[in-house]
This record gives structure tokens, C-alpha cells and sequence, in this order.
């Protein structure tokens, strides 16, 4: 697994849940270890004397980590009354080790996730959270010096999450706008072409017409002297001839340059599916394979790749989805299984799946889970590419 693999699994949903990783439960897990050891008095060198229910009570001040991402505000509002219930109700005891990175991380995330006005609430209640531990924590004070320090602290916090939400909207936002430049230009150089072309189909028109009239006037003029002048009526059919092979020469120049060029790289097939799935979209794609591989006809494998690209469409582009690619060579057929979230051009990326998949004769079905999408294909093989 690559460095970006390995931080791209660790922030991926635990069972299907979204928003809730195994970072955050890792996080969640040691910061509440943590925080029981110091309450309790286990911590080495740790003068605290807390009992069961202080061990209890001061996972509201860490367990909230879990959810940081999926619900900021609510993890930020269970942090603020965590401190409060601790600080009052269960005694001045050491928890500021655990629990002030854990208030830094749920402002941070909360700059990720939440508006303005709702942001703005979330950094009052980490705030609260901050200055119950400073007047009440046995190593912070009471006294305000920790909390002057630890305010700006929680702000700064919280708009280093919205400087990553905004760069990271931009990146999406900007990796949109280029889609649709390249959409442009492609129907900006189609349109250039047709118009060369009609430009062209013209002045073969004309050129046509002329070289007709000049033929026809030769055949009448020699229709006309055939039996009084044989030399003079072969000539003109010499002329005939000689503008005919001119005249069919000139079209298929003409022809030749309107056809449409020809593509000159080789077609992909099966086996450049990894080549596509690196530049293909930004998330954590991975390809699997099972079955006897074998070579199938261009056509299907062609018709296969083009399948795989277009689900690939439909799903989201963004370096923290997962993508599962599954390609089986079955006795009988070709089938490809893509899972992922589902994007916002899904429709569009699933119907022109549909048209090609309908081409081939196969099937594909769509299922729907949580928020991810699996994309059924099956591609019946001809007999003589259905074994090895």
C-alpha cells in the first residue's frame, strides 16, 4: 500500500457509516485511554484520585473525537457540557492532556465542515470547554493566563479548517471548470472542422459541376461529328476520358480529406485498466482481477474499457472516496463490477454505460447502499472466446 493509500484507508467510513473513520476511532480510542489512565491516578506520576465515575464522565471530553467530521457542531456542544459536568460535579482533577487536543481537533474539523454562523457556534462551545478546564484543571489554574493563550489557540484552530475547506472547494471547483474548458475546445475544434469541411463540400460542388459541363459539352459536340468527322468525335471522347480520370482523381483527394482522421495509437483494452484508473479520477482506485484473463475481441475489450471509464464518471472524483474495480473472466462471459460513491454526474456516466453495454447484449444493474454505488456488468462472450 502507498503512503497516499495508507492515509486515504485510515480516513475510510467504518462499515459503510460516512464520515466516521478509523482515524477518528483510533483518535477517539487513545485520547480516552489517556484520559481514564489520568483520572484515575494510573498515569505514572500522576497525583489524581478519581474513581469509576470520574473515569465515566471524562469520556465526554474525548469520545466526541469519533464523530468530529460527521457531526462537528454536536461533538463541540458534548465537549463543552462534558467539561462543565466534570469540572463541577466530579472534582478539580488533571485532564488537560488528553482533553485539550482533543478540543483542538473538533475546532479544526469543525472549520472543515460547518457554515459560517454554525462555525461561529462551534468555536463558542470549544471555547467554554477551554475555559472550564483553564479556571478548574489543577495544572492550568485557576487564573486566566492558560485561557488567553488557549482562545486564539481554538480560533486559529478553526479557521485553519476553513482554509482547507475552501482549498479543497477550489480544487473542485476548479477541476470542474477544467472539464468543461476541455468540453469547449473539443466542440469549439468539432465545430471548426465542420465548417472546413462544408467549406470544402463546396468547392467540390462547384468543381464537380464545371468538370460535368465540360464533358457533356465534349460528348455532344462529338455525337454531333461522329459520322462526318470520326477524327474530330475521337477526340472528344479522348477528352472525356481524359477529364473523367482527372475529374475522379480530384474526389477522391477531396474525400480522402473529409473523412475523419484516423486514430493512429492503439485501442485500449483489459489490460490498460490500471493506466486508466490512475489518471482517470483522483480516488483511491483498485483493480482486481479473477478468473482465466484471456484475449477477447477488440471490439469487446475496447467496448469493456469505454464501460469501465464511463462508471468511472459517474462516481466521485475525490482523493478520499475508495474506488473497487473487479474484472472476472467467466466461462460464459466478461464481468465487471465497479463500486464506489456515487457523483454528480451519475446518471449521465450510468446511461451512456447502459447504450454500450445494450450494444454488446449484456446487462448492467445499478445497487444502491449507504452512500455508495455498485455497478453490475455482464458481457455474454461468443463460443469461440468463451474458454481458454
Amino acid at each position: 500500500m502507498t503512503g497516499m493509500g495508507a492515509v486515504s484507508w485510515w480516513w475510510r467510513p467504518v462499515r459503510n457509516v460516512r464520515d466516521v473513520g478509523w482515524a477518528d476511532i483510533g483518535l477517539a480510542v487513545v485520547l480516552s485511554a489517556w484520559a481514564i489512565l489520568l483520572v484515575t491516578g494510573a498515569w505514572p506520576g500522576d497525583q489524581n484520585h478519581g474513581g469509576a465515575l470520574a473515569a465515566i464522565g471524562v469520556l465526554a471530553m474525548t469520545a466526541p473525537v469519533a464523530w468530529e467530521r460527521r457531526a462537528p457542531l454536536a461533538a463541540a456542544a458534548v465537549l463543552a457540557a462534558g467539561a462543565l459536568v466534570n469540572e463541577w460535579l466530579l472534582g478539580h482533577l488533571v485532564r488537560c492532556g488528553p482533553c485539550l487536543p482533543a478540543v483542538l481537533l473538533i475546532a479544526f474539523f469543525a472549520g472543515t465542515r460547518l457554515g459560517r454562523r454554525r462555525l461561529a457556534v462551534a468555536a463558542a462551545l470549544c471555547m467554554v470547554n477551554i475555559a472550564a478546564q483553564s479556571y478548574y484543571d489543577p495544572r492550568l489554574g485557576p487564573g486566566p493566563d492558560f485561557m488567553i493563550i488557549s482562545l486564539p489557540a481554538v480560533a486559529l484552530a478553526c479557521f485553519a479548517g476553513w482554509l482547507v475547506h475552501e482549498r479543497s472547494a477550489a480544487a473542485v471547483a476548479l477541476r470542474a471548470r477544467n472539464a468543461e474548458l476541455r468540453a469547449q475546445r473539443e466542440r469549439t475544434a468539432q465545430l471548426a472542422v465542420a465548417a472546413d469541411r462544408a467549406k470544402v463540400a463546396a468547392g467540390l460542388h462547384d468543381f464537380v459541376r464545371t468538370r460535368i459541363g465540360v464533358m457533356a459539352e465534349a460528348a455532344s459536340l462529338g455525337r454531333e461529328v461522329i459520322a462526318d468527322d470520326p477524327a474530330t468525335a475521337q477526340d472528344a471522347l479522348a477528352r472525356i476520358g481524359t477529364s473523367g480520370r482527372e475529374t475522379l482523381a480530384q474526389m477522391r483527394e477531396v474525400v480522402g480529406n473529409l473523412r475523419a482522421e484516423r486514430q493512429t495509437d492503439p485501442q485500449p483494452v483489459l489490460a490498460d485498466l490500471s493506466q486508466l484508473l490512475e489518471r482517470g479520477t483522483t480516488a483511491d482506485a483498485r483493480l482486481r482481477v479473477s478468473g482465466t484473463a484471456r484475449t477477447l475481441p477488440a471490439g469487446l475489450e475496447l467496448s469493456a474499457y469505454r464501460i469501465v471509464e464511463h462508471l468511472l464518471e459517474a462516481l466521485q472524483d475525490s482523493p478520499d472516496a475508495r474506488i473497487d474495480v473487479h474484472v472476472r473472466f467467466s466461462a460464459d462471459a466478461l464481468e465487471l463490477d465497479v463500486c464506489g460513491p456515487a457523483g454528480k454526474q451519475q446518471q449521465a456516466g450510468f446511461a451512456t454505460a447502459q447504450e454500450r453495454v445494450a450494444l454488446l447484449g449484456g446487462t448492467l444493474h445499478i445497487e444502491a447502499r449507504a452512500d455508495r454505488c455498485t455497478a453490475l456488468v455482464r458481457l455474454p462472450l461468443a463460443p469461440g472466446y468463451a474458454s481458454a
